[in-house]
């Protein structure tokens, strides 16, 4: 949800992080914390996988001696 208030000089909009740990509130609003969310799960995704294709190889072929 956005707040909107109006002044004589500027309108300010604030809005409502209430995702966001907050130690992080400086950094990200929602959106951008759904979006660095989402890209941290994949890369930890990834890894798991690339360290399971590696157990795999290795156990069919190993590299070391």
């Amino acid at each position: 949800m956005a707040e909107t208030t109006t002044t004589r000089s500027r309108t300010t909009t604030t809005t409502d992080n209430d995702l966001v740990p907050e130690k992080w509130k400086s950094l990200f609003n929602n959106q951008e914390w759904l979006t660095h969310d989402i890209i941290v799960k994949t890369t930890y995704g990834y890894l798991a996988i690339a360290v399971v294709a590696h157990i795999l190889v290795y156990a069919w072929n190993p590299w070391l001696p």
